[in-house]
């Protein structure tokens, strides 16, 4: 690879060579690609002539990954923008997109599915390629931006140019693209909170190339990071990782980069500086299932129904409602090893671990101090209780009988507030019976760390015979 920082590098990742041509696109895969995306371009150009609209639509062009050429073959979906004129109405603009996207769909007999990012677009399923068509407005200046995806045009500019000079460094992005998914860090949606493909594509650049970045990164300390090195101090500690986006510095390009995800990112770096090996594991992509049984104390709510929210909009609630159930639990005397959000085929877990889901049937209520003024209304509550209050060191104490003892009632009651969400509930040992097989497996692999990072640490850290 280039960019090595030094000789023992170099040797040790020879092995990359030997994995990173399967995620670069074969020319049958860029022919058949390249096809589809005419195919799409030429009905939106005809729909635009049939309603008349070539002088509000100043451009349709390919943006994402496959413009800059970035792409991985198992991610095959291309982004196409309609560029508005900027005097164009916003509401009017989301309406015309619609009307455009569901007659091309007609014309290819293709599906079409509209999501949400900033504001919605449309997806058109046509002979397994899935086209974004986005719309936004064409601006020639940053600073004329009303839309958040305004920029992308600048983005594709940005990256195409700097690997016009560079174009080893597509490979390079590549792997990084690779090694981010294999962590579960890559994506910037709220479920997963991670690396977009275009920070990718700036830290590789930024670095000239994926060792440097990984040697730098090995050196990160959350909420410390700054880059470029010169940008204004004053902006750390404002997010976990601060990369300045080069085509708007006002933009933090990593802001939806999350703490656990950065932490994940720096502790595979360090690991990788002293054991470069583990970087062609990581590509070789093996995994072991260890043998691991979900016990009593194991709780898992399945969504069954929720309100209409888009997916990004879906999964940024439940990780509220998952931190908010864990608070109250904890509030409520229960210790929780683990609280997590699983997405397993299409339906979303929340799984507790918990130290025990069964408290004691008594609890220790420890009061204020002797001297202190609150003792009197400790006492009011509390002195004719049997068994009566006493004194432990300086501060009045009384054991209670627990009102609520079994994690469930707990967590039931917790949601209740979450209005229009429905959820079963589980034990861990029952879930076997209650999920599909593949959803059990899941749960269970993230709980056991059956995934391929923690196979590859095994491997090269723990000294972990495979």
């Amino acid at each position: 690879m280039r960019g090595m920082a030094d000789k023992s590098l170099e040797v040790n990742l020879e092995c990359v060579n030997d994995y990173s041509y399967l995620y670069e696109p074969t020319p049958e895969q860029r022919e058949n690609i390249e096809k589809i995306t005419r195919e799409v371009i030429s009905k939106i150009n005809e729909v635009i002539e049939e309603l008349g609209l070539r002088g509000v639509i100043r451009e349709v062009s390919v943006q994402g990954s496959f413009a800059r050429d970035t792409w991985l073959p198992e991610d095959t979906d291309v982004d196409v923008f309609l560029l508005f004129d900027k005097s164009f109405d916003f509401e009017q603009m989301r309406k015309m997109t619609e009307l455009i996207s569901g007659k091309v769909a007609v014309k290819l007999g293709a599906s079409i599915e509209t999501r949400f990012a900033s504001h919605p677009y449309y997806v058109i399923g046509f002979n397994r390629v899935e086209v974004e068509i986005v719309p936004a407005y064409k601006i020639e200046d940053i600073r004329e931006m009303r839309t958040a995806v305004d920029r992308t045009p600048f983005h594709t500019s940005y990256i195409t140019s700097s690997l016009l000079r560079k174009p080893w460094l597509k490979k390079e992005i590549r792997v990084l693209k690779v090694l981010l998914k294999r962590l579960g860090i890559y994506g910037a949606e709220l479920e997963v909170r991670g690396f977009s493909g275009y920070l990718s594509e700036v830290l590789v650049i930024a670095y000239d190339g994926l060792v440097p970045l990984l040697e730098a990164a090995s050196r990160w300390i959350p909420w410390k990071v700054l880059i470029p090195h010169d940008a204004p101090r004053s902006l750390i500690g404002t997010a976990p990782l601060i990369v300045l986006d080069p085509v708007d510095l006002r933009r933090n390009a990593a802001a939806a980069v999350g703490l656990e995800q950065l932490s994940k990112f720096i502790a595979f770096s360090k690991i990788f500086v002293e054991n470069p090996e583990i970087l062609c594991c990581m590509l070789e992509g093996k995994r072991e299932v260890p043998d691991y049984m979900l016990d009593e104390n194991i709780i898992i709510l399945r969504l069954l129904s929720h309100p209409p929210l888009s997916d990004d909009a879906l999964a940024g609630k439940l990780r509220r409602i998952l931190d908010s159930t864990r608070n109250t639990l904890e509030r409520n005397g229960f210790n929780v090893l683990r609280g997590l959000m699983v997405h397993a085929r299409r339906d979303f877990f929340l799984v507790f671990q918990l130290e025990t889901s069964v408290l004691p049937p008594l609890e220790k209520k420890i009061g204020p101090p002797v001297w202190h003024t609150n003792s009197k209304n400790f006492l009011r509550k509390w002195a004719s209780h049997t068994p009566a209050p006493f004194i432990d060191g300086d501060r009045w104490v009384v054991i209670s009988e627990r009102k609520i003892r079994k994690a469930e009632e707990v967590i039931m009651n917790a949601l209740k507030v979450y209005k229009g969400f429905e959820w079963e509930i589980m034990r861990g040992e029952e879930s076997y019976w209650k999920i599909a097989e593949d959803e059990y497996r899941e749960i269970k692999g993230v709980l056991a760390g059956s995934e391929i990072w923690i196979y590859c640490l095994k491997k090269y850290v723990s000294g972990h015979k495979l």
